[in-house]
């Protein structure tokens, strides 16, 4: 009985994270935007990567991450009750080895503008190809993924809750959950396309529903419209909280006119079978070995 309420209370502490206590006052406001318009052309840009039909890529893996945290800076918000890293954090030695394997085997990573052609059968993409996605928007991102993948020459999609967003700078602290500053975005603009998690839906209700499918829809349409507002009126991309979504959130990113929204399936992204509303992510774990990194990306010897 003991370990069940444990693991209760445990799994509720986890759901309960981020920025989905942050009360009303300390949120980015409604009505501005992170002004990363000009530091964002880079995403609009779509390569000629001149393969041939035989060393084209059939299908392509989307990686999902959410925080890397340095070994040294593990401490027990990092942790399940049993001592196990929760699955959202990664170490950094870690990283740095799959990032690195990705760089010593030749992979190229494609922007979210090249994966909706791809997957539209309208580009053509080598088969050693891969997109990384980081959700939430958490501040190692700018202190420890960006230097990481700009040594590396590989860029990312980051899914923002925007409303976590400091205008101020303030003190990191790996013991809490932090998220990106104004200057954090701009210091990592050239690594990462900064794309929707929503404004401030990043929450549950009290009976353990995603906001987005336990709300109206009026509501859900507000906050996600808020988001696409901060983010400059960016309407790319989406990443659904906990991966939480139905037909009637599909419904409202297409009003919104949102070219694409991520999932949490685990699967690969195919041309023609692929839904470009539901596209599947393979989430890397805290338990990984670098072989199982290597199968979740479909490498072959």
């Amino acid at each position: 009985m003991k370990k069940t309420i444990l693991m209760m209370i445990g799994l509720s502490f986890l759901c309960s994270q981020p920025a989905m206590a942050m009360p009303d006052s300390e949120l980015f406001p409604r009505n501005e935007t992170f002004d990363i318009n000009e530091c964002q052309r880079w995403t609009d840009e779509i390569r000629d990567f001149g393969v041939s039909k035989k060393d084209k890529a059939e299908k392509v893996t989307v990686l999902m991450y959410h925080r890397i945290v340095p070994e040294d800076s593990i401490s027990r918000i990092h942790k399940q009750y049993n001592g196990n890293l929760i699955s959202e954090v990664i170490l950094q030695s870690d990283f740095q080895e799959q990032i690195e394997f990705l760089k010593e085997e030749g992979y190229t990573t494609l922007t979210l503008k090249e994966l909706e052609m791809f997957i539209a059968g309208k580009l053509a993409i080598p088969k050693k190809s891969v997109v990384l996605t980081f959700d939430d928007g958490f501040i190692e991102n700018t202190l420890e993924v960006a230097p990481t993948l700009r040594a590396n020459g590989f860029n990312a999609a980051s899914f923002v809750i925007t409303g976590a967003v400091r205008k101020e700078d303030y003190e990191y602290d790996p013991g809490k959950y932090q998220y990106y500053t104004l200057e954090d975005m701009q210091n990592s603009c050239d690594i990462f396309e900064f794309e929707s998690h929503t404004y401030h839906f990043h929450k549950r209700t009290n009976r353990d529903k995603a906001y987005l499918v336990a709300l109206t829809s009026d509501l859900i349409k507000k906050d996600i419209a808020t988001s696409i507002y901060n983010l400059d009126g960016n309407k790319q991309a989406f990443a659904a909280p906990y991966g939480a979504y139905n037909n009637r959130v599909v419904s409202i990113l297409k009003d919104l006119g949102i070219h694409m929204a991520f999932t949490v399936n685990p699967d690969d992204v195919v041309p023609g079978t692929t839904n470009i509303y539901e596209i599947p992510r393979r989430e890397v774990k805290p338990d990984d070995s670098l072989d199982d990194f290597k199968e979740k990306i479909g490498f072959e010897e």
